[in-house]
């Protein structure tokens, strides 16, 4: 008999799509594997021939609000960033707690993520279940710097790194707990408090779907398989003709021009200043000398630009040669097939995003917005495949100019490619899916 797992996806497509990918490894070994979803993903969900479960919410809508725009825009501080956190959470946990209660009673094994392992720990504990978590990012902590996103020295392994990791998630347990607390309220359950998420972090067995050359294993987290990447589930891999006509095309007159190309783009970022986003990747960009492909995302710049931009409407400084120089917007296009056509690739940090740079083997410029941002900034840097990491508050023109040019024409610009295909060709050699379903089917 089968066994019934579902995978709980609270996140972007950045978060979902690669448990798509990992869901369908799953059902290859055998097992019958539903996924619970915001309803937005129930086309990418059905297309892998997996269940779909939706919790009832718009996700793009929802980061679309003035709440999701806070929280998504871009903090100068950890404190602003986590008062943001808590006001979507508060607004939005209904449909959260309600998803959890309704869709996780028929399952073998739940897999959830960090925002809702409390509530699956105890929803699993209370029917019998087996519950591991999935995660895209090393969020635990571990006194190895480089193995945990909230180490205080990266760089170092030291018992300071746990504690300080471990104060951080007992204070992010104050933020994210009101869905674990309303399931452990419906099933009769005493309350619970920072040390017992710690303890939950440290006993669920954990699959982290990165690479071990990105995040080396800690030997103090012995519940997490560190198995290599998930590659996000896109269908067929490829856009549609047009778009793929188009791509080709534009690149090639790059090219042609001598231009390097480079990708730019937010992801599921959300700005209070659309506009302000799109001047800010297209000047970048030609300051640079470079092409640019711009993502629209869920920002929606796209419509404040067209696909042939009179660079003199963007800013006077460019009407000299500049002026008349081309760009190329895309929107729902794989970022495997996408980024292995550019020279670089500006993103924000997400974990999906960063792992589909590496696995191009291109160099990168991180414009951490939020969450672990920071961390993969930092460790792309440490790892030689792109400059220091920028943080998206404040952010002008010219430096990010500055940090596309040092990746593509620099002086270091050789070395990080040189890098970045080294590193991609190792991260090339592990299967991270099989590893992951081998870690699932051992559990007890």
């Amino acid at each position: 008999m089968s066994r019934r797992v579902l995978l709980v996806c609270w996140g972007s497509q950045g978060d979902v799509a690669p448990l798509v990918t990992l869901g369908r490894g799953l059902r290859a070994a055998g097992d019958d594997v539903s996924v619970l979803a915001p309803r937005d993903f129930a086309d990418l969900v059905t297309s892998a021939g997996l269940g779909f479960l939706p919790f009832e919410i718009d996700l793009a809508a929802t980061a679309d609000s003035p709440q999701g725009r806070s929280w998504l825009g871009g903090h100068r501080t950890l404190i602003g960033e986590g008062l943001a956190l808590q006001r979507m959470l508060d607004r939005f946990s209904g449909p959260l707690i309600e998803g959890l209660w309704e869709h996780t009673a028929a399952a073998d094994l739940l897999v959830s993520g960090v925002l809702t392992v409390d509530a699956c720990a105890s929803l699993a504990r209370a029917r019998g279940q087996q519950h591991a978590m999935a995660v895209l990012a090393p969020l635990l902590p571990s006194r190895h710097g480089p193995s945990s996103a909230s180490a205080l020295l990266p760089g170092r392994s030291n018992a300071l790194n746990r504690l300080v990791s471990e104060a951080m998630m007992a204070s992010a347990y104050h933020l994210i707990q009101v869905p674990g607390t309303q399931i452990r309220h419906r099933l009769g359950h005493r309350r619970t408090g920072p040390r017992w998420f710690n303890q939950q972090l440290r006993s669920t067995p954990t699959v982290l779907g990165t690479s071990r050359y990105v995040v080396p294993p800690a030997a103090d987290q012995p519940q997490i398989v560190t198995t290599g990447y998930w590659p996000p589930w896109g269908g067929s891999g490829e856009p549609d003709a047009q778009t793929l006509e188009r791509v080709e095309t534009d690149v090639a007159r790059a090219r042609r021009r001598g231009r390097p190309v480079v990708y730019l783009g937010f992801g599921s970022m959300t700005t209070r200043d659309a506009p302000g986003t799109a001047r800010l990747l297209v000047q970048a960009a030609l300051r640079a000398g470079a092409h640019p492909i711009v993502h629209s995302g869920w920002s929606g710049i796209a419509e404040h630009l067209c696909d042939t931009v009179d660079a003199r409407r963007l800013d006077p400084w460019l009407a000299d040669e500049a002026s008349g120089r081309e760009m190329t917007i895309v929107d729902q296009v794989p970022h495997d097939w996408l980024f292995a056509r550019c020279d670089a690739v500006v993103h924000h940090g997400g974990a999906g995003t960063t792992g589909s740079a590496v696995r191009a083997g291109k160099p990168q410029v991180v414009v951490a917005h939020m969450g672990d941002q920071p961390y993969w900034a930092a460790r792309m840097h440490r790892l030689g495949v792109a400059g220091r990491g920028l943080r998206r508050a404040g952010l002008r023109p010219e430096r990010l100019g500055a940090a596309i040019a040092e990746v593509t024409t620099g002086p270091s610009a050789e070395q990080r490619r040189a890098r970045a295909r080294q590193l991609a060709a190792l991260v090339a050699t592990e299967d991270g899916v099989a590893t992951t379903v081998a870690s699932l089917q051992a559990l007890d």
